[in-house]
């Protein structure tokens, strides 16, 4: 099947996720913590509260990636009684977001595509913008939560970033690494996919949507153009 345009997710699609930071900070919560929590602990709570925010903001109620990863910490480390600068721990973050490191084959592939981009990702828009410029990169077609006023999956970011483009579900392929909000949001949108699987990991068994091809990094994708 050949695409006219592709959609990319961004952070763990064309840059590294801030997987080190987060673990990093898992540990600092961990260690601050006076009911003897573990990284893994912090870190899954974090991640399920982050999770259960994003879910259910959208339109009128809707808060950006940087307000929800505070506050998700911030319950965190409430949680686990840990007494630590939670602004502080999340600074370094937002640096990253801001100034991230480009995966393998990212640079090259971006520049051996021809096609219409369009980004589409949940980070807010004022970090993408300055990931995108410190890189280099010429990826004009932007959609983000902040833009739309909702995460992936919800339909809202993809439907906006098909009207950027001007193409029908069909013409295009979404290239993510995130199961749920890559793959269940753009097979929600009649969206095929291709998902991002660097490390192997098996899909959720409970998910209902399968993307149309897996792949171990973005510089995979111009064979499966036509």
């Amino acid at each position: 099947m050949r695409y006219r345009a592709l959609m990319l997710d961004f952070y763990g699609t064309l840059v590294a996720e801030d997987e080190v930071l987060v673990a990093r900070i898992a540990e600092r919560v961990a260690g601050a913590s006076r009911r003897g929590a573990s990284a893994g602990e912090v870190r899954a709570r974090w991640a399920d509260g982050f999770s259960r925010i994003c879910a259910g903001v959208h339109g009128a109620d809707f808060r950006t990636q940087r307000e929800i990863e505070q506050a998700s910490l911030e319950a965190a480390a409430e949680h686990f009684d840990a007494r630590i600068d939670v602004a502080e721990l999340c600074a370094e973050m937002f640096a990253y977001w801001a100034a991230p490191t480009p995966l393998p084959g990212a640079a090259e592939f971006l520049s051996a595509y021809d096609g219409p981009i369009c980004i589409v990702s949940n980070i807010d828009t004022a970090d993408l913008r300055s990931a995108i410029s410190g890189l280099g990169w010429e990826l004009e077609r932007v959609v983000t939560s902040e833009s739309c006023r909702a995460y992936k999956p919800r339909p809202e970011m993809f439907r906006a970033a098909l009207a950027i483009l001007g193409c029908e579900p069909s013409e295009v392929l979404h290239v993510g690494d995130s199961p749920r909000s890559d793959i269940v949001g753009a097979a929600g949108s009649g969206i095929d996919v291709a998902w991002v699987n660097a490390t192997e990991r098996a899909l959720p068994a409970e998910l209902a949507a399968r993307p149309r091809h897996t792949i171990r990094s973005v510089a995979e994708v111009l064979p499966l153009l036509g």
